[in-house]
């Protein structure tokens, strides 16, 4: 599905800006807080863009910070109406978590994603089958939802079709990695053939030849982002977000916590087979299964 305007991205961006007009008025989250009546922890909530903002609360909040620019506070009201409103993604808020609801948002938006995968292939790039059977490494209780969260891969695959470019590193061990018997394995890397044709879409393959490496001891995806429409600051871009999906619960590094994956991607892709090289090893591993 293409990208029309993420709600996430937007209620992220009036948050930053809400922020950045308090600070620079002096007035702390206590004083916003009790503008709306809500609690400081609620204030840090809106400007994380952990939850939407009411455009009245925007009104409100420009009030107490002195704000007399009326394209900024229209921009803002703006920014907050679009951040309130529920992307295609809403319908699975029962089957999914919270955070992983804003990975989809962020997503949603992104122009590009850098990924690092090193047991099983990305959900974006899955078949069906493949997938499902990605379930069979999960805890009985999240089977409950399992035909949900598949036909929510599915959704997002849509973007590959279109504005969304893609480099994924995967281990070798993914593509070697049988799930679901060699039939659906196949059909798997014949997958990744078709996709890997796509102008938009790079695949290396990391060769277990290459020895330790950097990040091999969790998968990641870099979030990048193009210019966002408006008003205010125009050309502004959303920062870079780093997504780092674990057992434990899902975690998000932004700002100055993100160059650091920039620079082990670089060295990933660097240790990684060229993309026709790539192919070529996938090729000849759906060759070896069909042959057994």
């Amino acid at each position: 599905m293409p990208s029309s305007g993420s709600p996430t991205v937007r209620r992220r961006r009036a948050g930053r800006i809400l922020r950045d007009l308090r600070e620079k008025s002096g007035k702390g989250a206590d004083d916003a807080a009790a503008a709306l009546e809500v609690t400081s922890s609620t204030i840090y909530r809106m400007e994380l863009g952990r939850v939407g903002i009411k455009p009245r609360d925007v009104q409100a909040l420009v009030e107490v910070y002195g704000v007399q620019d009326a394209e900024l506070v229209d921009e803002l009201v703006r920014l907050a109406r679009d951040g309130r409103k529920r992307g295609w993604w809403a319908r699975y808020s029962d089957t999914i978590s919270p955070p992983y609801a804003t990975y989809v948002g962020l997503e949603q938006d992104a122009s590009s994603l850098n990924v690092y995968d090193g047991l099983i292939i990305n959900g974006l790039l899955q078949t069906r089958e493949y997938a499902r059977h990605t379930f069979s490494m999960v805890p009985e209780r999240s089977l409950r939802y399992m035909d949900q969260r598949i036909d929510l891969r599915m959704e997002r695959q849509q973007r590959l079709r279109g504005d969304l470019k893609i480099w994924n590193v995967i281990d070798e061990a993914a593509i070697r990695r049988v799930l679901g018997g060699p039939k659906v394995m196949i059909d798997q890397l014949q997958n990744l053939l078709e996709l890997g044709s796509l102008p938009n879409v790079h695949l290396q393959v990391l060769p277990f030849e290459g020895g330790a490496y950097p990040g091999m001891l969790s998968s990641f995806t870099i979030l990048g982002f193009g210019e966002l429409d408006g008003e205010v600051d125009p050309g502004y871009r959303h920062p870079d977000v780093v997504y780092i999906e674990g057992h434990n619960g899902d975690v998000y590094e932004e700002g100055e916590d993100v160059e650091p994956f920039h620079e082990i991607f670089g060295f990933l892709r660097s240790a990684a087979l060229d993309p026709g090289r790539s192919l070529e090893f996938i090729e000849r591993q759906a060759h070896h299964l069909k042959s057994l």
